[in-house]
């Protein structure tokens, strides 16, 4: 049994990936977490870390370090964080075996906890391109991601990351090696709903920008098919959320719904037939993208329609789950809804429901079995 810390510098309890790890990991070891927010476990002891740590030296020390970020002079930098002040108060006087760091935002602290046997590095997307669609962040941030993906992650014992384009590219860029371990849903004990007329589309997820949400509106829109579409988006009501109302304009078919808590979520969307799930490749990591949203249409046994975005479509044309549009124009998805029969979409259910479990995250939990067994100590060669 080894003593494994969870570190995320996001609300604990919103993040899928890591609350995935926790409940792998827990009844084989002492799992601790620790991240913005209260316990997301009952039975697992949790470290809040203030969210708004208070900044060193203040407003100068905010800054200062802004300075830092334009001299590159990163080290000195990241010896301002206070978040990583903060943690190493916090949990810094605990004796760890492991820790589990979450973004490359974690790692310095991470690092400077010294467990025992390491750090596993899990890093979403592709650090040095995750704002990439912000001016400010390309000239000050990446390259400090680059920095830090050039000295800092070589550190750590071993990286995961969610995407085989993502792990190719910090491959080919920064030499280093990475694991696979997609962001998989835990497997529901659901059936699919029988498909009828209209046949429910559904789209769940976060607004930004970026994300071309607009596309899965306007398909709609273009198309005569006799469909509904409802969309269960977080973020509020923000300009761009407007932008999306008005979009719809008076479409009856197009619905927005109240998003629902996360555990929620896979029974909410067993009552629809297919999911959408269409980023057009406005950045790297929306490129190479196979998100949560993805795998949660699969337990909720859903068929899928997605664009042609690599990741997505091998698991469409493998499990035979779904369609591929051939583009990401509107054009294409209304064609593809027009094409749309009860039969096709009841098939597609069905193959959902057939592969959910060899598709759920527990069919992960190994990989993580493997990857604790290398890097705690005294563990076994690779």
């Amino acid at each position: 049994m080894s003593r494994i810390l969870i570190l995320s510098y996001t609300p604990f309890a919103k993040e899928p990936r890591a609350l995935k790890q926790v409940r792998f990991l827990k009844d084989q070891h002492e799992v601790v977490t620790a991240g913005f927010g209260p316990a997301p476990f009952t039975d697992v002891r949790h470290v809040e870390i203030p969210e708004i740590a208070p900044q060193r030296w203040g407003i100068f020390g905010r800054l200062l370090a802004a300075g830092f970020l334009v001299l590159h002079a990163y080290r000195l930098f990241a010896w301002m964080s206070a978040l990583d002040r903060a943690t190493a108060r916090l949990v810094g006087d605990s004796d760890w075996d492991i820790v589990i760091a979450h973004d490359l935002k974690v790692l310095e602290a991470s690092l400077a906890l010294k467990p025992r046997g390491g750090v596993i590095l899990d890093l979403h997307e592709y650090a040095p391109r995750q704002e990439e669609h912000s001016l400010l962040w390309r000239w000050l941030i990446a390259p400090y991601h680059r920095w830090m993906c050039r000295t800092k992650v070589p550190q750590a014992s071993a990286v995961v990351t969610v995407s085989q384009g993502i792990a190719d590219e910090y491959k080919r860029v920064f030499g280093f090696d990475s694991t696979l371990v997609v962001n998989a849903t835990p497997y529901a004990e659901l059936a699919p709903v029988s498909v009828a007329r209209p046949i429910r589309l559904v789209h769940s997820g976060g607004v930004a920008v970026q994300r071309r949400l607009d596309i899965m509106i306007e398909g709609v829109r273009r198309s005569s098919a006799d469909v509904t579409l409802d969309l269960f988006l977080v973020g509020g009501e923000t300009p761009l959320m407007a932008e999306l109302r008005a979009l719809a304009g008076d479409d009856s078919r197009i619905r927005f719904r109240e998003p629902v808590p996360y555990d929620e979520l896979v029974r909410t969307l067993n009552s629809y037939d297919v999911g959408l799930s269409i980023f057009p490749p406005t950045t790297f990591n929306l490129a190479w993208c196979l998100p949560n949203k993805f795998f949660d249409f699969i337990q909720a046994r859903l068929g899928e329609i997605v664009g042609p975005s690599p990741e997505m479509a091998r698991f469409v044309d493998e499990y035979g789950i779904g369609m591929v549009l051939p583009d990401f124009e509107p054009d294409s998805l209304a064609a593809a809804l027009e094409s749309l029969t009860t039969e096709r979409v009841s098939e597609w259910k069905a193959a959902s429901n057939a592969h959910a479990e060899a598709l759920s995250s527990e069919s992960q939990a190994a990989i993580w079995d493997d990857l604790v067994a290398r890097v705690a100590p005294g563990g076994r060669a690779e």
